[in-house]
């Protein structure tokens, strides 16, 4: 008796797990698109370049970002007539980013235009990215950016966001074509 009620519960775990793994392959569309990696952008035409990492979720389909900009916007675009003249140096860089398709994502991103300051650094602009990403093939995007400017000051509560209703000082459009960091063999022999 124990051993048929033993067999029978084997058998059902062993179903509910199969049924459980053909559902997970089946929400997952073949040939889509996974939030992950270390991802290299640069603007087609301009020497802008900046690096990011996508940390996944489990599903692959949101993923948090961080990284840094190596060849920022000029001070001369940034500042839109010197709109922000004190800009000396860009914070790293954080976000987050959806998929809204199989080969489609959303994004947000956020940093800040610095000056070097006594006995703190100060924020002379916020930065916000967000857009639209295209994957094209394997390790290979284009994404859309609308970038906004703010002043300091659009940060009334001090949270690091620009505030509800505020409008950017300076904005700007721009397409990057972004590639995956490839896993290659070593350049030198050890």
């Amino acid at each position: 008796m124990n051993t048929k009620r033993s067999i029978a519960l084997v058998a059902f775990g062993v179903a509910l797990g199969a049924v459980v793994i053909l559902t997970q392959a089946g929400w997952t569309e073949v040939g889509a698109s996974k939030l992950e990696g270390a991802w290299i952008a640069k603007v087609s035409g301009m020497p802008l370049q900046w690096s990011y990492t996508l940390v996944p979720d489990p599903s692959g389909r949101r993923a948090a970002m961080y990284g840094s900009i190596q060849v920022h916007i000029p001070p001369v675009i940034a500042s839109a007539e010197h709109v922000f003249p004190d800009l000396e140096y860009n914070s790293d860089m954080v976000g987050e980013l959806v998929m809204t398709g199989p080969n489609t994502a959303q994004f947000t991103a956020i940093w800040y235009g610095m000056k070097k300051g006594f006995p703190f650094n100060q924020v002379v602009y916020i930065g916000m990215n967000s857009g639209q990403v295209r994957f094209t093939g394997p390790g290979k995007a284009e994404t859309t950016h609308a970038l906004a400017f703010y002043a300091p000051a659009t940060d009334a509560d001090g949270d690091g966001l620009p505030d509800p209703g505020q409008a950017p000082k300076v904005c700007l459009n721009s397409l990057s074509v972004d590639t995956r960091l490839p896993m290659l063999p070593p350049a030198c022999k050890p």
